[in-house]
């Protein structure tokens, strides 16, 4: 049995992936999940403020998610073919039970850390819908 890996749908996979946090943490729920997390915009858009002091924006935590958007795709592979889910539907369904077990963590986590629901919802919401887009694609999309 060969190498069934797509790397071409690794990396759609991965780019779904931020675009789909572009989308859920910008234009849809900035605003929610800024105020969780006791942030907001300082003077100009390299300011952030996180509970009116001022704190350092650099490009580290994109660098860090790009990384992770891999390696979350490359393991979504990993559990697809070990669990022969190959199937838009199949690697959907796969990453449906991922990502519910990633809301759950977040969810549990901002319990113990006082922070309010609505944070849970939009970072948990993201990890739901991550991990189904990505499981979809890699399920789906597979190497002949």
């Amino acid at each position: 049995m060969g190498n069934k890996t797509n790397w071409l749908a690794i990396i759609a996979a991965a780019v779904v992936g931020m675009g789909l946090g572009f989308l859920f943490y910008g234009a849809l729920f900035q605003d929610i999940w800024m105020a969780g997390n006791g942030l907001a915009q300082g003077e100009t858009d390299m300011e952030m403020l996180r509970y009116g002091e001022k704190v350092e924006v650099t490009a580290l935590p994109m660098i860090i998610n790009t990384i992770a958007m891999f390696i979350y795709a490359l393991i979504m592979n990993w559990l697809i073919g070990k669990t022969s889910m190959t199937s838009w539907a199949g690697g959907a369904t796969l990453g449906a039970a991922v990502g519910f077990i990633v809301f759950l963590n977040t969810y549990v986590s901002n319990r113990f850390a006082a922070n309010p629901t609505s944070l849970s919802m939009v970072d948990g919401g993201y990890a739901f819908l991550l991990f189904i887009a990505m499981g979809a694609i890699i399920g789906g999309w597979r190497k002949s």
